[in-house]
């Protein structure tokens, strides 16, 4: 992603279909972001290990891509699992799939997935301690990198941490700094989302300062939201002003 906000603003790297939730088809989406003037766009549905229709998803995308001036790519996105990086995929080699989406839709620990509420509760009863929900969350995103070398974008990071109670500026810097590097070592990228307004500036000059490719996205889950932007260029202004942390 270019930090020039002209630029940036004409990709949206993360649109959803009615192949998952969102309420338009492929096709639609495909029609709004030529009408809109991006250039770039990336059709990601919500997969889950049983889900079974990922080769008519990637041969839907594949097709529209052949047909459209927008440089198409065909994502997939599935929530963290547990502490080691575990992604909740199909089994197989997800072939037609050019980015798998790592998501923190609940909190991933040494034994498995929480519900965030739960998690909440557990922090402000003490039962669990916010700094070690924290490390967990970067250490299961860290560790899924290497497992998808090339493949991975970090989705909407720190999305959820206002419903565990905790915020962005709280997370201490070596853990993104740690993540930022496995991110560049290991090929894959992060994107800036506009949906759950995340990352800020500060979380991304990490990924910046080592090259990590930054991705655009409204998280659109209906057509007429697709480029429209305002925490990410906002985001793209700071970073374009004060790069390095």
């Amino acid at each position: 992603m270019s930090h020039d906000p002209a630029i940036a603003a004409t990709q949206d790297m993360q649109v959803h279909s009615t192949f998952s939730d969102g309420r338009n088809t492929i096709e639609e989406n495909v029609a709004e972001a030529e009408a809109f003037g991006l250039v770039e766009l990336t059709c990601v549905d919500h997969v889950r290990r049983d889900t079974d229709w990922v080769p008519e998803y990637t041969a839907a995308v594949a097709a529209l891509g052949a047909q459209t001036r927008l440089a198409l790519h065909c994502g997939i996105e599935a929530k963290l699992l547990d502490t080691r990086g575990t992604l909740d995929l199909p089994e197989g080699e997800l072939h037609g799939v050019d980015w798998i989406y790592a998501a923190d839709h609940q909190v991933p620990m040494s034994d498995g997935v929480h519900h965030p509420d739960e998690v909440r509760e557990g922090i402000e009863s003490g039962r669990y301690r916010a700094e070690e929900v924290v490390a967990g969350l970067l250490a299961a995103t860290e560790n899924c990198l290497p497992r998808h070398p090339g493949r991975i974008v970090i989705a909407h990071i720190f999305s959820i941490l206002p419903k565990i109670g905790v915020r962005e500026e709280d997370v201490p810097v070596e853990l993104i700094e740690s993540l930022a590097q496995k991110t560049y070592a290991t090929g894959n990228r992060i994107e800036v989302n506009e949906r759950y307004r995340t990352p800020s500036a500060a979380t991304l000059r990490p990924f910046v300062a080592r090259g990590v490719p930054l991705l655009m996205s409204t998280d659109s889950h209906r057509a007429d939201t697709i480029g429209r932007y305002d925490h990410c260029l906002a985001v793209v202004r700071a970073l374009s002003e004060s790069p390095a942390r």
